[in-house]
């Protein structure tokens, strides 16, 4: 997997029509069958902008189906590793559409390589203050979207080595963006899904410790460890994906504020004092 290779610099204006170009490429997918979400659509866009970063020709359409049909897959498969609904009938076709891609052997690995991972996954609230627990739940999700990226970044390049795509996503300057793009999209998800990751007792962000407010306060510090972009490309080429490692990064930290906020509202309903001056004024 090549690095972004040097060219003529681009001016701003030029790497933000490219990027429009990709939007525009890729909006008959939001009204498509697949991929499913809006979310899965922008990452197809962010593969088709960085081919032509490289390359500088778009994506083949055949790829963009390819590849909405491999995130579609991936989200029934890790639906099925957390025990949650998905749609038999749904991840049959996406396989099958795989399948006719070439992409058999590939896809056989990634599945061997996520069950080992789900099968050492950390276990969830951890004890207060414990910086091994967090770390392994941190590692756990870092390892899987490491996989599921590298997988898409192989397809997208043409190549079935998934070994050189998982590898790309920490050694290719550009991938390590779009790595840590998805990630503050991960705290995110991990944010609006604590309730049902802890009922279901499902390693996150948020419940790797047993204290709440102290996994908000490790989720927010492990945010903006992905928000810091000091070792990344500063080039004009890539501004469009370090304008979207701002907004997601933005987006992760507004909503871990909005938890502790309610934590502490939680907290301050719940203590003791409080009730004791309810009692009080009942009396």
């Amino acid at each position: 997997m090549s690095r972004l290779r040097s060219a003529p610099a681009c001016s701003r204006i030029s790497s933000t029509l490219t990027a429009v170009r990709s939007v525009r490429r890729c909006l008959p997918l939001f009204v498509s069958v697949r991929p499913r979400t809006p979310l899965r659509v922008l990452c197809v866009m962010a593969f088709d902008l960085l081919h032509q970063l490289r390359y500088s020709k778009p994506l083949p359409v055949a790829t963009h189906r390819v590849l909405a049909a491999l995130l579609d897959f991936g989200a029934c498969t890790n639906a099925i590793f957390d025990k949650k609904a998905y749609r038999r009938k749904e991840l049959e076709l996406t396989g099958q559409i795989l399948d006719e891609a070439g992409l058999h052997s590939m896809v056989e690995e990634v599945l061997r390589r996520l069950s080992d991972l789900e099968g050492r996954r950390p276990s969830p609230f951890g004890p207060f203050e414990d910086d091994r627990q967090f770390h392994e739940a941190r590692s756990y999700r870092e390892a899987v979207v490491r996989l599921w990226l590298g997988t898409v970044a192989a397809t997208a390049a043409g190549s079935r080595c998934l070994e050189e795509g998982i590898l790309a996503t920490d050694a290719d300057d550009v991938l390590e963006l779009l790595f840590r793009i998805v990630m503050q999209c991960q705290i995110i998800d991990d944010v609006l899904d604590y309730s049902r990751d802890a009922s279901a007792a499902l390693p996150s962000f948020l419940t790797a410790s047993a204290s709440l407010p102290d996994a908000i306060e490790r989720t927010y510090q492990a945010a903006c460890e992905y928000a810091h972009d000091r070792d990344l490309p500063r080039s004009d080429d890539v501004l469009p994906l370090r304008a979207a490692l701002g907004i997601a990064s933005i987006c992760a930290k507004l909503l871990i504020r909005l938890g502790r906020w309610r934590c502490a509202c939680l907290k301050s309903a719940t203590s003791p004092r409080r009730r004791l001056r309810s009692t009080g004024a009942s009396g």
